[in-house]
Parts: C-alpha cells; structure tokens; sequence
C-alpha cells in the first residue's frame, strides 16, 4: 500500500514538473541574418511568450526596422516598428519532468507602421523625354495574418533556441500615397500579397509555478 501511495505522488510530483507554466523573453536572430545578405536593411525584433497550459503559449512579438538605398533611378527611406500578438500550440509529448521543448504550429496577427518617402526617383522617356521627381514622407499602416510551424529546444539550463518558418498573407495596406511601401516592418516585401519568412530565436524560459 505504501509503495502505490508513493508511486501515486511521484507521478503527481512528475506531471507538475511536466506542465510547469512560465514565461520567455528574447531575440530574433533573424534580422542580423538577413543583414549580412541585404545591407540595406537594418532591424531588431523580441519574442515573448507566456505558458498558459501544458500545450498552449500566447506569444508576443515586436520589433523596429530601417530601409534605406540609392539607386540609379531611385532612392527610397522607410523607418517604422510591427507588433505581433499570437498563439501557438504544442504537439510535442512531453514524457520527461522538467522538459519544455516545442514542436508547434501556431498563428500570428500583424500589424506594422512606418514613414516612408522617395526623396528621388526617375522616368526615363526617349520619346516624351525624361522626368525627375519625388514622394514626400508619408505614414502607412499594414496588417497582415501569419501561419507559423516551428521547434525549440532547451540548450543550456532554462537558456532556449528555436526556429519558425512562417507563410504570411497581407490583409490591409492604409493610404499609400501613391507610393507602396518597398518593405513592410514585420511582413517584408510590400508588392507580395503572400511572404515566406523565418526566424531564429534565443530565450530565456522563467518558471514561476505548476498548472493544476
């Protein structure tokens, strides 16, 4: 009879451990990445996310980018942020007390703002001739929904890596001004209705109780 009682808490005291709620903070890589391949853009993005329950998390996204090139025919500046808000859950079973890594699938909501302006830019005609001229700097605000599939595993003690790959659908662009944003903070190219994007993550995972 002890011995079953015994093994009774054990098991309790393991599914705790198991479904240990907490809460991560940390960065994207992914931007830095991208940097070494496109110099003309320059950003940072956080992660946060929240354990809610054994296979469900509310993430939390945000982030800040700057585009700027010279062309021959066309110069471009944009300097604007996104915020994602989200949830993901966890087809990963977890059989070990203690182990939070991830197999999931989730799906996030976007919305980024930016100023943008075309300081130049130039037709060139032969028939009608040449003409120069520019945009000036104006606001703009997209949506956008994401579908996102990804793993994340524990590297040191509580210290977290993960990667997502994510197929993103635009919903909204606000008034362009005629000039459609070249990039769009969060989403990427402005002329793409659909975008294909990663990310590359390290976090640091608080435990702070253990769901019931």
């Amino acid at each position: 009879m002890f011995c079953v009682a015994n093994a009774q808490e054990t098991t309790q005291q393991k599914e705790k451990t198991i479904s240990q709620n907490g809460f991560s903070f940390g960065l994207d890589l992914a931007p830095f990445i991208i940097m070494g391949f496109d110099s003309d853009r320059k950003g940072v993005d956080f992660v946060t996310r929240y354990k809610f329950k054994t296979k469900w998390f509310v993430i939390g996204e945000l982030g800040f980018e700057n585009v700027k090139f010279e062309q021959n025919h066309y110069d471009y500046r944009s300097n604007g942020g996104f915020l994602k808000l989200g949830i993901d859950y966890n087809f990963f079973k977890v059989d070990e007390p203690g182990n939070n890594d991830n197999i999931s699938l989730g799906l996030r909501y976007g919305i980024g703002s930016q100023s943008h302006e075309s300081p130049r830019y130039s037709i060139l005609d032969d028939y009608w001739g040449d003409y120069t001229g520019s945009f000036d700097l104006s606001n703009v605000t997209s949506h956008w929904v994401e579908l996102v599939g990804g793993i994340r595993t524990e590297v040191l003690k509580n210290f977290y890596m993960g990667w997502t790959i994510r197929m993103k659908t635009l919903v909204a662009v606000g008034n362009t001004n005629e000039l459609e944003p070249y990039t769009i903070p969060g989403y990427g190219r402005g002329d793409n209705s659909v975008n294909l994007g990663f990310t590359y993550t390290l976090e640091y995972y608080i435990p702070f109780r253990n769901s019931k």
